[in-house]
């Protein structure tokens, strides 16, 4: 095959690609005029981001605006911010900072898009034709968990973790084992430095690598590989994160040198077993089990602090104030029920239910051994979204191929009908496979009458007062001396990205002391309050009265500090600050011997 040849069998797909990007940068285009992330992780990562540009050091990743003096680094690394650098070091001089920031924004998560795109061509091909391929691709734009994820303006890490449990599943299809291992172990250890939140599907992909070593010794090339692979990229990516080992702090919410260890005492076990291949299956699973329990054996001695947790050191108090109230680490029955029907009303249940039908229905529509792989990172991805919110994206992105499977044929059934009446129902009725159950919220929500989506959101124009948490609300703090201040967790990474000003905290949970004053400023009495705020040396507290974490402190501190300032009992040491068009309530701390003085 000729080049072109190649390029011409590209093209389809790099169309869809572009048409998807552009759809999904009109419907994000006033996030992307905002010049701001999405949610409080894109938001702080901007910063983290802006501060490596900046010169902070690529092994520093501590925020020293939020919780000064005492910050912490944050838990994740900069690997993610290099491809947005190189697109603001590349445009920065042609356009602007300011601009090129927004332009990297935009392009690196269409770009990861694109890749996931491809991807999910890829792996549709080896169960189904190029048909199929193409139409599965095209449907990663309705998998409303993974189109989240991978929108303009989304630069948290979760995109490229799509990316990387994409790649982990492509490469089991791979004929060749050593190729394959080296690229799944490389992919894994990328995953897991971006966040431990894939290691549950880390950790079944490895598990059936060694059933199948168990079960035939023909797999043990695939595993051998794996594994040292997974090994060697770990240590590799540690240290270019870290620039060394700190064996002294072991934290729990990222891979350390506890993690690094345990899998290096598996390491020396596994390898050789799997090199001089045991004959009896006995042996091979003798010296599995030798290995997981060296593995663990390590690292319950090195870190028992993180065993059974990633959240292990977090200070109780965050725990039941915060962490519990984080709905995307929360399982499905904790979410509301039409963020249910949004999630897994998609791709994922449809997935499910062609998988099961294939396998009822149609045995031989794609080939057993395939088929397999597929459904059991589907099925694997779905039980751990059902436990944790924000894993559905992945759930999502294993069902595509079935799912273009499911629509193509349905659409294929449709056209056959002879009636026409009855063939333009049955059409349109597949747009109903696409998305079953958004589609079906949304016609709910029309026959109620519920607009949400449209009628809540005020305008931010001359003469109507922005919404007091939005950007130009925010904004208006500009106007104060560069000051230390309080506000609600999820506002903290906006104030840092649009203001001079520091914080005391935000929702990321290195910085838990200062997170637990935080909490014990709005919930103690305002003495308690008074002396919390002045040895954290606390300019100003600004907050919007309707958030949904202040209604909780009121409500479980009816004589807190909040649930005073809300009944309109204010203290002589705050000042009402007034800011001009917004809705943001703003106080200024008075210092205790300038109260005293007064």
């Amino acid at each position: 095959m000729t080049v072109t040849d190649r390029l011409r069998g590209k093209l389809p797909l790099l169309l869809i690609w572009l048409a998807v990007s552009a759809v999904i940068s009109a419907v994000s285009f006033e996030q992307i005029a905002s010049g701001i992330g999405w949610g409080p992780d894109d938001q702080l990562r901007q910063v983290q981001l802006r501060d490596w540009l900046a010169g902070q050091s690529w092994f520093d990743t501590t925020q020293y605006r939020i919780a000064a003096p005492d910050s912490q680094p944050m838990h994740w690394p900069r690997l993610i911010e290099l491809p947005l650098a190189l697109v603001v070091l590349a445009l920065g001089p042609i356009i602007g900072p300011t601009a090129a920031e927004t332009a990297a924004m935009t392009i690196v998560p269409l770009m990861a898009l694109g890749v996931t795109m491809w991807l999910v061509a890829r792996i549709t091909e080896q169960l189904f034709d190029r048909k199929v391929a193409l139409l599965s691709a095209a449907l990663t734009a309705t998998a409303v968990p993974v189109i989240a994820q991978l929108r303009p303006m989304r630069i948290d890490h979760h995109g490229w973790q799509i990316v990387l449990a994409l790649v982990a599943l492509w490469t089991m299809f791979w004929p060749e084992k050593r190729k394959a291992g080296l690229v799944m172990g490389s992919a894994l250890a990328l995953w897991l430095s971006i966040s431990l939140e894939g290691l549950p599907l880390s950790v079944a992909f490895i598990a059936l690598l060694a059933w199948r070593w168990i079960i035939s010794l023909d797999e043990g090339v695939r595993l051998f590989w794996t594994l040292a692979g997974f090994l060697g990229n770990s240590i590799i990516l540690y240290l270019l994160n870290h620039g060394q080992f700190d064996v002294v702090r072991n934290y729990c919410d990222a891979i350390a040198p506890a993690h690094l260890l345990a899998c290096f005492a598996g390491a020396i076990i596994i390898l050789p077993a799997i090199k001089f291949t045991p004959v009896s299956w006995l042996v091979r699973l003798t010296a599995l089990a030798f290995s997981g329990i060296a593995a663990l054996s390590i690292f319950y001695t090195s870190a028992p602090q993180c065993v059974g947790s990633a959240f292990g050191e977090l200070d109780p108090l965050v725990r039941d104030y915060w962490l519990v109230s984080v709905r995307e680490g929360l399982p499905i029955w904790d979410q509301p029920g039409k963020e249910i029907v949004s999630l897994f009303g998609g791709s994922i249940i449809v997935g499910l239910g062609c998988l099961m039908y294939i396998l009822w229905k149609r045995p031989d529509a794609a080939d057993k051994d395939k088929l397999f792989l597929l459904a059991y990172a589907l099925v694997w991805a779905f039980v751990v979204s059902l436990l944790v919110q924000r894993a559905a994206a992945v759930a999502a992105v294993y069902a595509l191929p079935l799912v273009g499977w499911a629509v193509h044929h349905a659409f294929r059934a449709a056209r056959k009908i002879e009636r026409p009446t009855k063939r333009i129902l049955a059409t349109a009725a597949v747009v109903f496979l696409i998305l079953p159950g958004p589609l079906a919220l949304g016609l709910v929500n029309a026959a109620s009458g519920n607009q949400e989506t449209g009628d809540n959101k005020k305008a931010a124009s001359s003469d109507v007062v922005p919404a007091c948490d939005s950007a130009e609300s925010l904004a208006r703090l500009n106007a104060l001396p560069r000051s230390n201040i309080v506000v609600p967790f999820d506002f903290g990474p906006q104030i840092l990205v649009q203001t001079p000003h520091s914080v005391l905290a935000t929702s990321h949970h290195r910085n838990d002391a200062a997170m637990a004053d935080h909490i014990r400023i709005f919930t103690s009495k305002p003495a308690l309050a008074r002396d919390i705020l002045a040895a954290r040396n606390i300019d100003y507290i600004a907050i919007c009265p309707e958030e949904s974490e202040l209604k909780l402190y009121a409500g479980k501190h009816p004589d807190g500090l909040w649930a005073r300032l809300s009944e309109g009992e204010q203290p002589d040491w705050l000042r009402p600050v007034p800011l001009r068009d917004s809705d943001l309530v703003l106080w200024r701390v008075v210092p205790k011997e300038l109260r005293n003085g007064m």
